[in-house]
């Protein structure tokens, strides 16, 4: 029954701090006045309010990991008790409970149900659902049969009675409805009467306001709308003047672990960026130029691609590819002959293309190159003597800030990772068979969306290259008919300007899009671990609170 369950709060840091730190719920959704939280299938959201507000809320869980589920909170939080018992078994509902408090006073409620079974130890990730949320209101009746009349009925056959605890709805989901003064069970705490919404699975919206009446709509978000629409899994960030960030879907679909917003996701493509900045540093160390050619710099490897480095980084090399993504479709074809899992350092790429002939005369025109960025990685790692993603994160991730990002390989992902999925057939499967076992020059590498947001300022800050050398990379050295191109970068222009700085990456399994506004300083990156879906909710974003502001 519940999508979604506002309350109000005039501690939103010490609750933020206790439910995403003390407890280790998961935080789906950020900005600077609230917070969601993931709970099962259900969301939880704390807003900021400049009184204190008091509810009582119930979280629904597997009936056989009650003792566990009892064990895990008493090793974070006191559990309330009352005539010295801390559990108490509702015949009723044939459940087991426990509850305890949270730093605005909160009464949550842990309730078991005899009839959910889950394998395992009890996690956050065990968290069924919303169970029950209290609307407490001096106008008992009349809320109650207007909730009555949306179709949720009073569990019982004696109606509303203003001087009980009502419960409205049916199986294992309820709204409490309860006049003021009333003591909650397990605790000192009485009801008292404050605002919240109630989001219903079918849209339906319940608000109740500060005085506890009662009112419905439906709530109208286009850019939730957007990702019901097209099944969005991944994470939405967009950092302008104050920070939002939104997350959807499952990291995990087997397990239901779902996406937050400090997940990491693989970026394909998007990564080419980071190759040009490792580039751009070397030319500013003195140690490469921008006309050295591929085949004195590697004559051994690439004796035959008199190109330059200037061409390579602007995708106007036209040297031969081993993925052109002009004629290929699928990307996961390349693995059928040659094991993807054989694909772990830059050098493992060279026999895909190094004997093939040239697409073009160098510098003929724009064609987006794969293996002209695993040439780049190549030379990186000749200059530096150290392998490739070791530069990136020496060089960019780390005075970058980016502290949750990585090269990881596909088969010793660390947690809080996304696994990448591949719709099939009406089911889904990983692609852990699809792409590379590990990242490198040309794509690959994994990021969160707060990690990019700080890519993006050390590099427009001139933290990770000169300000000159910045310039230099944002200034449009080619142009294709997806558009304008810079050292490792897209440049969407507009009428009097620049609109962003952007990178973009698909795979089986992944999409991402991420961009710089340079016009107020705006940051927007989607990231998903699915094939599609990050430029639709990009150009929903970008329109919506971008261009129209």
């Amino acid at each position: 029954m519940f999508k979604k369950v506002t309350l109000y709060t005039n501690q939103l840091e010490d609750m933020k701090g206790f439910y995403e730190y003390q407890l280790g719920f998961r935080i789906v959704e950020e900005d600077e006045t609230s917070f969601t939280l993931s709970i099962g299938e259900s969301q939880l959201v704390f807003r900021e309010s400049e009184r204190a507000a008091v509810y009582h809320f119930a979280l629904n869980i597997p009936g056989n990991q009650f003792t566990l589920a009892k064990w895990w909170a008493g090793e974070r939080v006191t559990l309330n008790r009352q005539e010295g018992m801390d559990e108490v078994f509702y015949a009723n509902f044939d459940a087991d409970a426990f509850y305890f408090q949270d730093p605005a006073g909160n009464v949550v409620e842990f309730i078991a149900r005899r009839s959910v079974d889950r394998m395992g130890n009890f996690t956050v990730d065990s968290l069924l659902d919303i169970s029950e949320v209290s609307i407490t209101t001096p106008d008992v009746e009349e809320v109650g049969e207007a909730i009555e009349s949306m179709d949720i009925p009073v569990r019982g056959n004696k109606g509303i009675d203003p001087k009980s605890l009502n419960f409205l709805g049916s199986g294992h989901t309820y709204i409490i409805l309860v006049a003021p003064k009333r003591t909650w069970y397990f605790s000192k705490q009485k009801s008292e009467t404050h605002p919240l919404s109630i989001e219903l699975s079918d849209g339906r919206q319940i608000d109740i306001t500060e005085e506890g009446r009662f009112g419905q709509q439906k709530p109208v978000n286009p850019i939730m709308d957007k990702m019901d629409e097209i099944d969005f899994s991944g994470v939405a960030y967009l950092q302008k003047g104050e920070t939002w960030t939104a997350a959807r879907g499952f990291a995990n679909r087997a397990d239901e672990r779902p996406n937050a917003i400090d997940t990491r996701f693989g970026i394909a493509s998007g990564s080419k960026l980071f190759t040009a900045v490792a580039v751009c540093q070397l030319v500013e160390e003195g140690k490469l130029n921008f006309s050295d050619r591929l085949s004195e710099l590697l004559p051994q490897t690439f004796p035959n691609f008199n190109v330059t480095i200037h061409q390579l980084l602007t995708h106007t090399s036209g040297i031969p590819d081993y993925f052109d993504e002009q004629v290929m479709d699928d990307f996961e074809d390349l693995w059928k002959q040659q094991p993807m899992y054989l694909m772990q350092m830059a050098s493992d790429f060279i026999p895909l293309f190094k004997d093939q002939p040239m697409m073009f005369q160098p510098g003929e025109r724009f064609h987006y190159n794969n293996a002209g960025f695993i040439a780049l990685g190549l030379i990186v790692e000749q200059l530096t003597g150290s392998e490739f993603t070791d530069v990136v994160q020496e060089r960019i991730f780390g005075p970058a800030n980016m502290l949750n990002s990585g090269y990881f390989r596909l088969d010793r992902l660390p947690g809080q990772t996304a696994f990448g999925y591949i719709e099939e057939e009406g089911a889904w499967r990983t692609n852990h068979y699809a792409i590379p076992i590990r990242g490198g020059a040309d794509g690959g590498a994994y990021v969160t969306a707060g990690d990019m947001a700080n890519f993006w300022y050390a590099l427009m800050e001139g933290h990770l290259v000169g300000k000159d050398m910045v310039k230099a990379m944002l200034e449009i050295r080619a142009s294709g008919e997806d558009g304008d191109y810079g050292y490792g970068m897209w440049i969407q222009r507009k009428a009097e300007g620049v609109l962003k700085y952007h990178v973009m990456g698909y795979d089986p399994g992944a999409s991402f899009h991420s961009a710089y506004y340079p016009a107020d300083g705006s940051i927007l990156t989607v990231l998903s671990n699915k094939s599609a879906g990050a430029y639709d909710i990009v150009e929903t974003i970008q329109e919506l609170r971008i261009e129209k502001e």
